[in-house]
């Protein structure tokens, strides 16, 4: 199973889009999100956008968590909030997201993990720390340099950063 990596929306909204066009041609069948949408406005546009299930957590520029909690609770149920921090099985594979390239490291290193995604830092990279693999998408803004996103494949265990 093929799923996508996403961080740090900050509202650009023609990226995610651009993101979109990525995601379909590799035929990937769920989303993760590594936190700041910044307002609700993206996980609306995502939670439409996408027909997949979004696993989200929030970053610190998501001042509005209320609003987007709500929204998801009352009409996109593909848009899963797990608050800061996720830990989920996605195809048997044991994934942890977060916005915090520092806990990301920790739960990398913890070795309960075959997989941990972040964001914060709109820098991509992605490393192996014992048998995980750590990887931060970069950002659909775009701010610090070109927009990227990821793919990660469930059976290969394979990660790819893509520019938009």
């Amino acid at each position: 199973m093929k799923i996508g990596i996403l961080s740090d929306i900050h509202d650009h909204i023609d990226n995610l889009k651009k993101s979109k066009k990525i995601f379909d041609k590799e035929k990937v069948e769920a989303l993760i999100f590594c936190g700041d949408f910044c307002s609700p406005i993206p996980a609306k546009v995502m939670s439409k956008l996408f027909d997949c299930d979004i696993h989200c957590v929030f970053g610190n520029g998501d001042g509005d968590r209320f609003s987007i909690l709500k929204f998801a609770e009352a009409e996109a149920p593909n848009l899963k909030l797990y608050g800061e921090y996720a830990d989920l099985k996605i195809d048997g594979v044991r994934i942890a997201i977060t916005h915090y390239p520092f806990y990301a490291k920790a739960l990398a290193k913890s070795n309960d993990f075959e997989a941990v995604f972040c964001g914060h830092s709109h820098i991509s990279n992605k490393e192996i720390i014992g048998n995980c693999l750590l990887m931060n998408p970069g950002e659909i803004l775009g701010f610090k340099g070109e927009p990227t996103c990821g793919l990660f494949d469930t059976v290969s265990k394979k990660a790819t950063i893509v520019t938009l």
